[in-house]
């Protein structure tokens, strides 16, 4: 499988396992990322593909809040709707650059707060935005 089919299948089954679905044929969701989970390399790419969802949720939802289209957030940090629009699907391989969180962060009338937890607080959301339901974590 692809880079990018491994990028769709842990998008599709993250949001499955927050569901609570079936991964198909009667077998939990949960069950299937479990056993995954426990390689290292996959963990890491599926800690990394859940963060870059949580902030693509958490700044559409603070950019919906503040009333701004795509193009309006673009213009204010100085760059194009496309990009926008890009980093809230969550497309990117990577998280987004911090440069890039701290222009959002100061457009939005916001500011950034790095935590560094340990690695087994795994259960809490990656990251989380005053104000908000924790992005991505249903």
């Amino acid at each position: 499988m692809s880079e990018g089919g491994k990028e769709i299948t842990m998008k599709r089954g993250a949001a499955k396992a927050r569901r609570g679905e079936r991964a198909g044929a009667g077998i939990p969701w949960s069950s299937v990322v479990g056993e995954h989970l426990k390689q290292p390399g996959f963990r890491a790419a599926y800690a990394e593909r859940l963060m870059v969802h949580q902030v693509a949720v958490a700044v559409r939802a603070m950019r919906e809040r503040a009333g701004l289209t795509q193009a309006q957030l673009a213009e204010k940090i100085g760059s194009s709707q496309p990009s926008v629009a890009r980093l809230e699907r969550g497309s990117g391989p990577q998280a987004p650059q911090f440069e890039t969180l701290q222009r959002i962060a100061r457009a939005l009338g916001k500011r950034i707060r790095l935590v560094f937890a340990e690695d087994d607080d795994a259960q809490g959301p990656t990251v989380e935005v005053e104000g908000f339901p924790a992005a991505g974590v249903d």
